[in-house]
């Protein structure tokens, strides 16, 4: 789609708009996690960034056999350990919460159909865990149809939590820390903002650039699974759907403006790599997946992403922390660091270009070759 020059100056507008309504409803986590302005601050403003992969704490679909027995407090407790003071926290929402909305699958077994109807209270619990950015791209958020993606961004937004992804809210903007962060989601799914049209998403990327300091980008896309641990630098397919370019898209969308492009999708950890000065996460596999998700072997790797971006989204260090995910249980502490060691294999194996280090306890670095 083509804009005359009139209508672009009006969408920058209307942008700016929406940064200075977002700046006056700000609370004062979201402008400072220390609780402090910009003003007060030594030095240029920094952006922490903590993210983790696929969320699904709970669902209440195809029965309750399926709702989660963890204590409120005790998620909460785990996750907000583990998000920490970062600026942005954040996470892909595998499911909708959706109500009453109808299941729009073609389930002949209900029991072995996976939709995702994560009960309305999470939006609340999820916020108080620490998470305030979540990526709705991904092949659940449609289980339910349009009220269920429409239903699943009232409920967040509510709770105060920032999303984007479906084809009603492709993007999103926050104010922390002194700086605009711009925020979009793409997978090759229905219902979501399309990962498969590169031209479109890098147009919705630098419109996001044009209005704000950085821009965080989201990708759920790739093969699934044991096998799947390799990013290939061709067009994927599974299970007879084309599941994007991720190497060919992330550097699109570096090359757009994005400063942080962040996967998810493939359910196992990929590697790693630095372009233009920007971090590439090909994949953060699971995290906290409940009860019908298998979990065995890579897939039970769960590893925690921490990065510092400098105020123009150059990646200055970061941290990958590594869990392991138990079948029904939150992520526990992996004193193996598998997570970390295998993000520093296939980094090595799949970018040996790369500027970027992960040593095998999980530090991020840039090395000077």
């Amino acid at each position: 789609m083509t804009f005359s020059r009139q209508s672009a100056i009006l969408l920058l507008q209307l942008l700016c708009l929406l940064v200075l309504a977002t700046i006056a409803n700000a609370g004062p986590d979201e402008i400072n996690s220390k609780g402090a302005s910009s003003a007060e601050q030594a030095g240029p403003p920094v952006l922490t960034i903590s993210a983790v992969g696929d969320i699904m704490p709970s669902s209440s679909f195809p029965s309750s056999v399926y709702l989660s027995t963890i204590p409120d407090g005790r998620l909460q407790k785990t996750f907000s350990g583990i998000l920490g003071n970062a600026h942005i926290r954040f996470g892909n929402f595998e499911g909708t919460i959706a109500g009453d909305a109808p299941c729009l699958k073609a389930c002949t077994d209900p029991s072995k159909c996976y939709a995702f109807n994560i009960p309305a209270s999470y939006a609340e619990t999820l916020k108080r865990a620490g998470f305030n950015l979540f990526s709705l791209a991904n092949n659940h958020i449609s289980d339910f149809g349009k009220p269920g993606r429409e239903r699943t961004v009232h409920h967040l937004a509510q709770s105060g939590i920032a999303c984007a992804g479906t084809i009603e809210k492709p993007w999103d903007m926050l104010y922390t820390n002194g700086l605009y962060v711009g925020f979009a989601a793409f997978a090759p799914h229905k219902g979501v903002a399309n990962l498969l049209d590169r031209d479109a998403a890098a147009s919705q990327v630098r419109k996001l650039k044009a209005v704000c300091d950085i821009v965080v980008v989201s990708m759920h896309g790739g093969a699934e699974g044991n096998g799947a641990e390799h990013v290939p630098r061709q067009e994927e397919m599974y299970l007879g759907e084309n599941r994007g370019d991720l190497h060919a898209f992330s550097h699109a969308m570096v090359d757009a403006g994005a400063d942080l492009v962040i996967g998810h999708g493939p359910h196992v950890v990929r590697g790693m790599e630095l372009y233009k000065g920007r971090l590439i996460a090909y994949s953060l596999g699971n995290f906290f997946t409940w009860a019908r998700f298998n979990l065995e072997g890579p897939k039970g790797v769960a590893p925690a992403l921490t990065a510092t971006l400098a105020a123009d989204g150059r990646f200055i260090t970061g941290h990958l922390l590594s869990f392991r995910q138990p079948y029904r249980g939150l992520p526990k502490p992996d004193p193996t660091f598998a997570a970390a060691k295998e993000a520093a294999r296939l980094s090595r194996e799949d970018f040996p270009e790369s500027r970027l280090h992960i040593s095998d306890k999980g530090i991020l670095s840039r090395t000077t070759k």
